[in-house]
């Protein structure tokens, strides 16, 4: 039985890696799918094995019976295959982590060393393969080993090799393929004192391990919150891109009209018709200004150096924390601090719990400083739709109140935030103007209500989210990574906005662009959309020159949708000659677009 021993404990080991493996979520990288194979045709491995030993138990080949001798032939060269097809994985493992570049190649990749690797299997199968014994030792021989032994090895020197010539892409996953060296080192040692001692199975699922314990597998909530990061960012992009261009043609009205109260100046006689002009430039200048003044605001949106961290946290913990530091900071005074959550709140909530939890104390302690006796009541309340919910926090104290011009100067969030502000950004106590920033720059809005000598209310409103089960974040990450992708281009604010209203009831990823130009670009630099929606009546370019530019790109492959009105409906057939796949009329939107979705969708 002894000759039993390590092929039953590599095919334990390598089946309790399996149900450890394949009992986990996982993202769908090329290099989990290379290891799936791996461990797979590991477990092939030590099964083969594992039964052979049990047929040839007397340790004489020549006690089995013909039958017996022909199915260990056959399995013999499946366990070959499966060792090539394990050796040919690693080497592609090592690619992949090795040359981050190829990632894009390596479907054509595959397909090369698939051909040549059947190539040998089938060459393989019209060898022989046969068992040979000593003692109650089993190995094999035969013409089979060798093309099988050399492919091996050459693909596990490759392996070796890709890994040399790339030291300055060295990481943990590269462990496993160092570890060969040493486990080739061992084999020809082991060989040496006994060729017929069987290792094999037991080396292959040691490399399995140490491959599952250095693969690079993301935690899914993790790329959940990075997708979800991602498309809040390429949102903003969107909607400052959308913003700048609709600003910089409202600005293009008033220079013109500027420029042409100039001429007509040069042409009036009398002094009244000139000073009414000039009264009638001075107001177009100003509007100039303040649309000059809307798009300096946008550039510094970015500006504050406040930095967000979003994580899980328990809302209750987190204001029964905020009660007991605000009633230690009442010292003397005569006030007392209520705090009550209603049950629809959630257990567990995502978001910046810090940044919350600093926002309420400040107006806590605001109120405090300002409340010489009575109470001071934190109501907590929400509204939890999907994965959001919606915390609405209120905070009433019997204080001295404000003035509404006090109220005003706290409220003008115009001004960015000073140095000074900065510095003490991560205190625990900060003044309301600040509060209102980071309010602003968490999402959330905040109202202010104070009447003198009665007493204020400050209302919070931020958006946090559920905190996901396994489930559901593995369900969302799937989601993110099958949804459809569609595109629309259109410089009419409105018009856009209805077209992603109508498309918003599709399980699909909608981005857009007011920018023709911004299309193109976005194609040219590989990004994947499943349909694009372009208007024909851009102030950019027309919805023709748009799929002009875009069929000059190698690979475009994409169906492009043209939105006309009704009055060009006589000429759809032109369109569709002019290489559009679809064409919807704007004033049967909702109709066309269903029926778009249904075919692209």
């Amino acid at each position: 039985m002894k000759e039993l021993q390590l092929p039953i404990c590599a095919l334990f080991f390598s089946i309790l890696l399996c149900i450890v493996y394949f009992s986990k979520r996982r993202v769908k990288l090329i290099e989990n799918k290379i290891y799936v194979v791996m461990l797979l045709m590991g477990l092939l491995d030590n099964i083969i094995l594992t039964i052979e030993r049990i047929l040839v138990r007397s340790g004489n080949i020549n006690d089995v019976t013909s039958l017996i001798n022909t199915i260990l032939q056959i399995t013999n060269k499946i366990d070959f295959i499966a060792l090539i097809i394990l050796c040919t994985c690693l080497f592609l493992y090592t690619l992949v982590i090795s040359v981050p570049k190829i990632k894009n190649k390596m479907n054509s990749i595959i397909k090369v060393f698939g051909v040549i690797d059947i190539a040998i299997f089938i060459y393989i199968m019209f060898l022989n393969v046969d068992l040979i014994t000593s003692g109650s030792i089993v190995s094999v021989s035969g013409g089979g080993i060798i093309p099988a032994y050399i492919t091996c090895g050459i693909y596990l020197l490759l392996s070796v090799l890709v890994t040399i010539f790339n030291l300055k892409n060295l990481t943990i996953r590269h462990i496993p393929i160092i570890s060969i060296i040493f486990v080739f080192v061992f084999l020809m040692i082991v060989f040496r004192i006994d060729p017929y001692v069987m290792v094999i199975s037991i080396t292959v699922t040691f490399v399995n391990y140490l491959m599952f314990f250095t693969i690079e597998n993301p935690d899914l909530k993790m790329v959940n919150e990075l997708l979800i990061n991602r498309k809040l960012l390429e949102d903003q992009i969107e909607d400052k891109s959308d913003f700048l261009f609709e600003m910089s043609q409202g600005i293009k009205t008033p220079a013109r009209n500027i420029l042409e109260m100039t001429k007509i100046y040069s042409d009036l006689k009398t002094d009244k018709d000139k000073l009414d002009l000039v009264r009638q430039i001075s107001i177009t200048a100003n509007d100039l200004i303040f649309k000059t003044n809307n798009i300096l605001d946008v550039s510094s949106m970015d500006a504050s150096k406040i930095r967000i961290v979003n994580e899980d946290y328990n809302p209750y913990k987190l204001f029964d924390q905020i009660r007991v530091l605000a009633q230690n900071s009442i010292n003397d005074k005569d006030i007392k601090v209520y705090v009550k959550l209603n049950s629809v709140v959630p257990k567990t909530l995502s978001g910046d719990n810090v940044r919350l939890k600093q926002v309420v104390m400040s107006v806590l302690f605001n109120a405090i400083k300002n409340t010489q006796t009575g109470y001071i009541n934190v109501s907590v309340d929400s509204i939890n739709r999907y994965d959001v919910c919606r915390l609405i926090i209120k905070i009433e104290d019997t204080g001295k109140g404000m003035s509404i011009d006090k109220i005003n100067e706290i409220l003008d969030n115009s001004k960015e935030l000073t140095q000074n502000e900065i510095s003490k950004i991560d205190k625990l106590d900060i003044d309301l103007s600040v509060v209102v920033k980071i309010v602003k720059l968490l999402d959330g809005n905040i109202n202010i209500k104070s009447v003198l000598k009665k007493g204020t209310e400050v209302t919070i409103v931020i958006d946090q989210k559920y905190k996901p089960s396994k489930d559901d974040v593995y369900n969302y990450t799937a989601l993110i990574y099958s949804k459809k992708r569609v595109l629309v281009v259109d410089d009419d604010k409105d018009e856009m906005f209805k077209t992603k209203n109508v498309l918003s009831n599709y399980n699909i990823d909608i981005n857009s662009t007011m920018i023709a130009k911004e299309c193109i670009d976005r194609i040219s630099s590989g990004e994947d959309y499943d349909l694009i929606i372009i208007d024909d009546e851009l102030r950019t370019g027309s919805a023709l020159s748009v799929l002009n530019e875009l069929n000059k790109i190698r690979r475009f492959k994409t169906p492009v949708v043209v939105m006309i009105e009704k009055k060009k409906e006589k000429i759809k057939r032109q369109y569709l000659e002019d290489g559009f796949k679809y064409i919807i009329l704007k004033e049967d939107l909702t109709q066309e677009i269903n029926r778009i979705a249904n075919k692209y969708l």
